[in-house]
């Protein structure tokens, strides 16, 4: 078998995607829009909703999403450009041995929400087959039988994502404008002003914005398959500052005109027990598909000789195991935390890949190249380190932890890249 046969059998997880297996930027769009429907955004946006009110809760999605989405459509491009994974391009901007640390980091995130996520949903069925049927059916096999399932699509790399978003990204937004819609009539087409004091609007830009800036980091994984650079970028903006925002408004117009804070309480209120479930399994099964596919492919950079399929099992079950420790609070908490160390990467990787190497990154120079990029792992530490004050309140440049740690990371390693320049 030839190295390209060998790197596609792997789904490309240690090397360049071809150019005869790419998608078009819809396909990418719909993987995008299906990572970004799911429990945790039905809850935030009902509580922006109710406490800013339809008009300023719809401008708070709006800035939100559009800086996720003007910061998605630079890493889809880099993604693109080069055809790697998040990974790789670490690899490229802190050394081979360097990256194994940030890889770590972003692997070790990722289960630790696919645990989290697989929790809400087994609880939740646990819950709603006892309210249907009468069946007490315990939460390992409720969560058990869900990441069968999540993993058996995953195992099938870019392609069975791709065929899983097609048929769920539709059917999710169907139920969430229905939602909308029913509420609405059920209080004869009036939407509150706000009930709740959550949010402020900055802090509900900043909630909007830390909700899906480690897909943002991720983004990579997909846009290597984009068909060029122009699907690449159009994709995720449109998924991003367009259809994300929409969804974000309509999830939370529930909680406007009834006062409730939770899209899935309102349908369960209104008689629909059973597109309550579908709506959140579905949510659940599009939003760890692409967590184990990405924290499959970090961990493929530090394990060269296992199969990415047998290390998404792994993973799989490596998730499902956190699923059942009952240590939900503690760790959200930490991987809330994690937070703030994986934006940076992303910057970091962008500046290494578009302008020491001006997109000329092979593969095999990694064999040559430092095994550190201590100028990088400096970077990446300070960015964590502002991160953390501006999390706690010390110190920030803006309200939002995530985007001041990205920030950091972008000045500190331009400004000592481009010393380096100058003195060469």
């Amino acid at each position: 078998m030839d190295k390209a046969s060998v790197l596609a059998a792997d789904d490309f997880a240690r090397g360049p995607v071809s150019t005869g297996v790419t998608s078009t930027g819809w396909h990418l769009a719909l993987i995008i829009i299906g990572g970004t429907i799911g429990f945790s955004v039905f809850i935030v946006s009902a509580q922006i909703g109710g406490s800013l009110g339809y008009v300023d809760a719809g401008l708070a999605f709006l800035t939100g999403s559009l800086v996720l989405g003007v910061l998605g459509a630079t890493t889809s491009y880099v993604g693109a450009k080069t055809r790697l994974s998040t990974y790789i391009l670490s690899e490229f901007a802190f050394g081979r041995d360097g990256a194994k640390f940030t890889n770590l980091a972003v692997g070790l995130s990722l289960i630790g929400w696919y645990g989290v996520i697989s929790n809400f949903l087994g609880q939740a069925s646990q819950q709603i087959l006892l309210d249907i049927f009468g069946w007490n059916i315990s939460i390992y096999v409720t969560v058990s039988a869900a990441s069968i399932l999540m993993i058996l699509v995953t195992v099938k790399g870019f392609t069975g994502i791709d065929r899983l978003a097609a048929i769920l990204v539709p059917v999710m937004i169907a139920f969430i404008l229905y939602a909308a819609y029913a509420s609405t009539a059920e209080q004869g087409g009036e939407i509150a002003a706000g009930h709740t004091d959550a949010f402020t609007f900055s802090t509900a830009v900043s909630a909007v914005v830390g909700s899906y800036i480690a897909g943002v980091i991720i983004q990579p994984d997909y846009s290597r398959f984009a068909v060029n650079t122009k699907h690449a970028v159009w994709s995720v903006f449109i998924a991003l500052a367009v259809v994300f925002p929409t969804i974000q408004f309509f999830s939370a117009v529930p909680s406007m005109a009834m006062g409730e804070p939770d899209l899935l309480a309102v349908l369960v209120s209104l008689g629909l027990i059973i597109p309550a479930f579908l709506l959140l399994f579905f949510g659940s099964w599009s939003s760890n598909v692409l967590c184990l596919y990405s924290s499959g492919l970090s961990f493929a950079t530090m394990l060269p000789n296992i199969g990415l399929n047998k290390i998404i099992v792994a993973v799989g079950i490596a998730g499902t195991a956190i699923a059942f420790v009952p240590a939900q609070d503690y760790l959200v908490n930490f991987l809330v935390l994690l937070g703030v160390a994986i934006p940076p990467i992303g910057a970091i990787y962008i500046i290494e890949a578009a302008y020491s190497r001006r997109f000329l990154v092979n593969v095999n120079d990694l064999e040559t190249d430092p095994k550190f990029n201590f100028s990088a792992l400096f970077s990446w530490m300070l960015a964590i380190a502002a991160g953390y004050l501006s999390q706690t309140g010390i110190w920030g440049l803006t309200d939002i932890a995530s985007i001041d740690s990205l920030i950091v990371s972008a000045l500190v390693f331009f400004a000592l890249k481009y010393g380096q320049a100058r003195n060469q």
